[in-house]
C-alpha cells in the first residue's frame, strides 16, 4: 500500500506544476503584449509623420515656403515667412525628442530642408537664442540629431554650400505647384 502512495504525486507537486504553467502563460502574454505595444507605437509614429508631411505640403505652409524662397533668393535678411517654418520644425524636434516620431524617419523625410534652413538662417536663430535661450531649442536639438544620423550614414548634406542653398530655394519657388504633363501625340488611325 505504501508503494502506491509514493507513485501518486501530492498536492505540492500539482501546485508547483500549475504555478509553473501560470508563470509561463504570464510570461508569454507579456511578450506578446510588448510586441503589440511596439507595433502600435511604430504605427503611431508613422501616422504622426504622415500628418506632418501633409501639413508641410499644404497651405499655408506652401505659401510660407514659396515666400521664404523668393525673399532668400533676393537676400532679404529677416523674412517673416521663416518663422512658421522654424516653428514647424521646432514641433518636429519636440515630437522626436519625446519619442512620438522616429528620428531616422524624420532624417529621411526632412533632413535636407532642416539643414538648408539651419545653414541659411543660423544667424537669425542665434540672435533669437541670445535674447531667449529657449528660443528654437528643439529645432537646434533636431539639427544636431539629424547631423549625427547624417554622419552615421556617411551623408554629405549636413553642411550645404551656398550654391546648394540657392538651388534649394529655387526649387521651393515651385513647391506645391503641379507641373503640367505634355500631351502625348495621338496615334494616327486609318
Amino acid at each position: 500500500m505504501t508503494e502506491t502512495w509514493h507513485r501518486i504525486p501530492g498536492p505540492d507537486f500539482w501546485t508547483a506544476v500549475f504555478t509553473g504553467l501560470l508563470f509561463l502563460t504570464t510570461f508569454v502574454a507579456l511578450i506578446v503584449g510588448y510586441r503589440q505595444l511596439k507595433e502600435f507605437q511604430a504605427e503611431g509614429q508613422v501616422q504622426h509623420l504622415l500628418a506632418l508631411d501633409q501639413k508641410f505640403d499644404q497651405e499655408p505652409m506652401l505659401t510660407y515656403r514659396r515666400g521664404l524662397a523668393e525673399k532668400r533668393l533676393k537676400n532679404e535678411e529677416n523674412p517673416d515667412e521663416l518663422y512658421p517654418l522654424l516653428d514647424f520644425f521646432e514641433t518636429v524636434g519636440l515630437l522626436v525628442k519625446r519619442g512620438y516620431l522616429d528620428d531616422s524617419d524624420v532624417w529621411n523625410t526632412y533632413s535636407y530642408p532642416v539643414f538648408i534652413i539651419n545653414a541659411d538662417a543660423r544667424q537669425i536663430i542665434e540672435q533669437q537664442q541670445r535674447e531667449d535661450p529657449t528660443s528654437y531649442a528643439e529645432f537646434s536639438w533636431l539639427v544636431e540629431r539629424l547631423q549625427r544620423i547624417e554622419a552615421d550614414k556617411h551623408g554629405t548634406s549636413a553642411h550645404p554650400s551656398k550654391d546648394e542653398i540657392a538651388d534649394y530655394w529655387k526649387q521651393e519657388l515651385s513647391a506645391g505647384k503641379s507641373i503640367p504633363m505634355r500631351p502625348r501625340p495621338r496615334k494616327k488611325t486609318k
